[in-house]
């Protein structure tokens, strides 16, 4: 039984999946929550915090080669897309591991996170979709039709990113003019490249943490989503109930990651602007994304992200 794994570096958190090259299945699943976006005006990387990463992506290494993986891509997306000292991350992830850690472009993270999303047989049977995949950094979004991704688009949206610039990582309730700032930058971002005709024929989607936690969060209310579905007006009273509390308050809201708590309000801001923008009654989320779409390189070229 041959297994593959891929190691995905954001901004917010680190992730390993292992799966099973038959059924391609996920046999494995890891995550590692260490938020490596920079900050400041060089966009550096401390030192600290290079070796945190780095100690993270090795240990993930090794659980990938645990659970029987015989080839391991290293990926690394936004974050490290703009650090200035990437290239140190790059050589420690080298020494620690021996693997090469691959920084790819935002329209290939795009490209590669729809391949990911219509690998997930939960999809199979729809056409039309419009994929999100919210992440700390940045957001991807893809237009897709049948097989093939006909849009496909990385826009400086992340959740970390727009709680550092709107919200200034702010604690407190969060009033009706940060909330309006945040959706005005999502408009201004992305409503030219979501213009499709008949919008209603999409399946809109989701993919990335701020959809799972979604998912964990109506679970644990009670209301399992159905097929992955997540209503919009649950989603809007979640977003409302978030920007209403403190931080200490938002951390007895159940289902949602405590490493996450911080961002949610930025990340549901966000997808209540995206239902906006594509009239969307709900998001239909999924695990797979980013990581699945290497794997289905991988699984055309197994070597294709080792050193010779």
């Amino acid at each position: 039984m041959k297994k593959l794994a891929v190691i995905d570096v954001g901004s917010n958190s680190i992730k390993a999946v292992v799966v099973d090259v038959a059924t391609q299945q996920d046999i494995a699943r890891k995550m590692e929550s260490v938020r490596i976006f920079p900050v400041g005006l060089k966009k550096e990387l401390s030192p600290e915090s290079v070796e945190s990463a780095a100690s993270a992506i090795a240990r993930l290494v090794a659980f990938a080669k645990e659970n029987g993986a015989t080839d391991i891509a290293i990926v690394g997306t936004s974050a490290l897309r703009e650090c200035t000292n990437r290239s140190e991350l790059v050589h420690r992830v080298k020494v620690l591991t021996h693997y090469p850690l691959t920084i790819i472009s935002g329209e290939v993270e795009a490209r590669l996170t729809a391949e990911g999303v219509r690998s997930d047989p939960a999809f199979s049977s729809y056409s039309k979709m419009i994929v999100f995949d919210l992440g700390g950094g940045s957001l991807e979004a893809m237009v897709m039709h049948g097989e093939s991704c006909l849009r496909a688009k990385s826009f400086p949206l992340g959740s970390v990113r727009l709680t550092q610039s709107f919200l200034e990582g702010h604690s407190g309730k969060i009033d009706a003019q940060k909330e309006l700032d945040i959706s005005t930058e999502v408009f201004r971002n992305i409503q030219d490249f979501l213009e499709v005709s008949h919008p209603e024929e999409y399946l809109i989607v989701g993919a990335g943490g701020g959809f799972v936690a979604l998912g964990l969060y109506c679970e644990a209310i009670g209301e399992k989503p159905v097929n992955g579905r997540l209503p919009i007006l649950r989603i809007r009273e979640l977003k409302d109930r978030f920007c209403s509390l403190s931080a200490s308050e938002r951390l007895m809201i159940p289902g949602i990651p405590a490493d996450r708590v911080d961002i949610m309000p930025a990340a549901l801001i966000t997808i209540c602007a995206l239902a906006d923008l594509t009239k969307a009654e709900a998001f239909y989320y999924t695990s797979r994304g980013l990581r699945h779409g290497v794997i289905q390189v991988l699984l055309r070229h197994p070597h294709f992200f080792s050193y010779e």
